[in-house]
């Protein structure tokens, strides 16, 4: 399962209600599923994400290396707690994701231009 398959409405709510789901307590990526629901506002469509999804998707078919989404500011940082929005994402694979360690500096904000 990926970041796009945990927009669920209702866990949302859930969570800000100070609620844990069964299904993200008992993860063993219980934290990081944690911020991804509550990293997808409400007014986000869930078929833009399903679409980059499916384009990671594609690249792995067609090259054979594994390719994710990946924010570009990261979820789970002292500065900042990006969004899971379209173009706050990109598609990577898998070891250039894993290398970045959820690195973020401050002029990392030309990377929306």
């Amino acid at each position: 399962m990926g970041m796009v398959d945990y927009h669920r409405a209702a866990s949302r709510e859930r969570l800000l209600r100070g609620e844990t789901p069964d299904w993200i307590r008992n993860s063993k990526r219980g934290p990081y599923i944690r911020q991804v629901v509550l990293s997808i506002p409400p007014w986000q469509d869930r078929k833009e994400l399903q679409a980059l999804k499916a384009e990671a998707a594609r690249l792995t078919r067609e090259t054979g290396v594994l390719h994710v989404l990946a924010h570009k500011i990261p979820l789970t940082h002292s500065l900042v707690c990006g969004l899971t929005v379209p173009w706050n994402l990109r598609i990577l694979t898998w070891r250039q994701n894993l290398a970045e360690k959820n690195h973020f500096l401050p002029d990392q904000m030309n990377l929306f231009d």
